[in-house]
């Protein structure tokens, strides 16, 4: 599930919080260490000091309860966890949580956090050096008007990256098929891509893993915890 994250700042641990992040510390060695760095890289902060972030969290696939294992780092920085609760209704989860772009119209209320701790020279230099490290592609601004669908526009992204400037930056399955996300200065996708042999070998010229199938999404889908609960924390 992806959820709408609430946390009160520490103002004694803002310091620490902002060299953890700078460093890659923070959550260094947990199953959860990119997902939260991505996170709180796009949170914002308002002015109670409240941090709001959405992160992708399977707690709940695990028997737990949602962020029950991110909690405990989070009380390193954070006063308190304000409030956790669902980023969409999970009625129309797809359990897609690392492809879905469910989350990406959210509007964070306050200011950058990173703007807040002094960090945004030091993101946006690692942003250019490495555009996949820390990215919730879920939360990315996707430009539409640029969107594509079917092997075929896979085929001509081929010649396109090797003749421009446009950059692969990640690849994965959905429900409905195979994706690709790309940069020309914009990020833009390619989607519904039949899960083929072609597909992956195009994607393996493309520089692009990807470590699950179409059929295997499916599958989770229709196994997930988070759809056959019918609690909802939303409120």
């Amino acid at each position: 599930m992806r959820y709408y994250v609430k946390c009160k700042l520490n103002s004694q641990a803002r310091e620490k919080l902002a060299n953890s992040i700078k460093s890659g510390n923070l959550a260094k060695g947990q199953v959860f260490y990119d997902g939260m760095h991505a996170a709180l890289r796009g949170a914002t902060i308002d002015d109670m000091d409240i941090v709001h972030f959405v992160e992708v969290c399977y707690c709940l696939e695990g028997g737990l309860y949602p962020m029950a294992m991110e909690s405990p780092t989070l009380r390193e920085y954070f006063d308190s966890i304000v409030e956790v609760k669902d980023a969409r209704f999970r009625d129309k989860c797809t359990m897609e949580c690392e492809a879905c772009d469910c989350t990406r119209a959210i509007k964070l209320p306050g200011k950058p956090l990173i703007e807040k701790l002094n960090l945004v020279k030091d993101v946006l230099q690692e942003r250019k050096i490495d555009s996949r490290r820390f990215l919730d592609i879920g939360r990315i601004v996707l430009n539409r008007r640029k969107q594509r669908q079917g092997i075929d526009a896979l085929k001509n992204l081929v010649y396109e990256c090797t003749s421009s400037k446009i950059k692969p930056i990640i690849a994965g399955a959905a429900v409905s098929g195979l994706f690709a996300i790309f940069y020309d200065g914009e990020y833009f996708r390619i989607k519904n891509i039949p899960d083929t042999n072609e597909a992956r070998q195009i994607f393996d010229k493309l520089g692009l893993s990807i470590s699950n199938s179409v059929q295997s999404v499916k599958q989770n889908t229709k196994q997930s915890l988070a759809g056959i609960d019918t609690y909802s924390n939303i409120v």
